[in-house]
């Protein structure tokens, strides 16, 4: 099912309704096949209900429930969050320190001082229930979703908006450059890829290439950001005075900096248009495509 308009969705409002629907209902079944490694789970779940919230801020203008269903997903995801986080720490850490000559036995021990809770405490199979229940409530209405206007108008306020988005929380993530204004330009800047997927089909050729250029910017906006949490992390009070924890830092910091500089790069080329200009152009190959 791919995740994209089709010529023959009836309204915009059904086109949201089956895109939703079809996201939702792949959780729910992904959920109940015991065969899959927790890690591919959690990731498919995860990248399904940031699908289906990029999916609902394209049509956020017109869609009065917005914030009730946004909520009700990102309490979703807030519930399986930490069975991915748990990871991620030590993950970058093995990154950056095979970036550096240390002796593997010193590594080694700062990776342990690093460890994050432990499955036990996280509960997962809590947590994915718990998942699961609030996809099931919310799957429940997707059919009485209403949303206002017809065709691209019922899309361009949203799509306008989040390429907005992007630019202004560009902005700000350059002049701060934490990892959290990171994180807030990534998910943007994720929901504008979703939205480009969705508009695909109404020029492959030209969209393939949008596409792609989004795709590359998250993903070197996201190991950006996991660089730049080891070294906050490793920079705090426990790590004082740790020689092998700054070395370790100094390499991900180093690294960090050359995925920002050829980030800032891909962001000023990408989001260099207004975005009415990029309504507009997509209008046109849009009524093309259903004309």
């Amino acid at each position: 099912m791919p995740f994209a308009f089709r010529p023959d969705d009836k309204s915009s409002e059904k086109s949201v309704r089956r895109i939703a629907g079809e996201l939702l209902e792949t959780s729910r079944l992904i959920l109940g096949d015991a065969s899959l490694p927790r890690a591919t789970l959690v990731h498919e779940l995860r990248k399904n209900v940031k699908k289906t919230r990029a999916l609902l801020r394209l049509v956020r203008p017109g869609f009065r429930d917005f914030e009730h269903q946004s909520a009700a997903l990102r309490e979703a995801a807030r519930l399986i969050a930490p069975l991915r986080d748990a990871d991620v720490l030590t993950l970058t850490f093995d990154r950056a320190a095979g970036r550096t000559d240390l002796p593997r036995a010193e590594t080694a021990a700062l990776r342990d001082r690093l460890a994050p809770a432990s499955a036990e405490a996280i509960k997962p199979e809590e947590r994915l229930e718990a998942h699961r229940q609030a996809l099931a409530a919310i799957e429940a209405g997707v059919d009485d979703w209403k949303i206002r206007h017809k065709g691209f108008d019922s899309l361009s306020g949203g799509l306008e908006r989040s390429w907005d988005a992007c630019r202004r929380s560009m902005r700000k993530a350059r002049d701060r450059t934490d990892a959290e204004a990171l994180h807030l330009f990534r998910k943007r800047v994720k929901d504008h890829w979703y939205h480009a997927r969705l508009f695909s089909p109404i020029w492959p050729e030209m969209m393939a290439t949008h596409v792609s250029a989004c795709d590359k910017l998250g993903e070197a906006l996201g190991d950006a950001r996991d660089l730049a949490i080891l070294v906050e992390t490793l920079g705090g009070e426990a790590f004082a005075g740790d020689d092998t924890a700054t070395a370790v830092a100094d390499a991900a910091r180093e690294e960090e900096a050359k995925l920002l500089a050829k980030s800032w790069r891909a962001g000023a080329r990408l989001f260099a248009e207004p975005a009415p200009a990029l309504a507009r152009r997509w209008r046109n190959w849009w009524d093309i495509w259903r004309g």
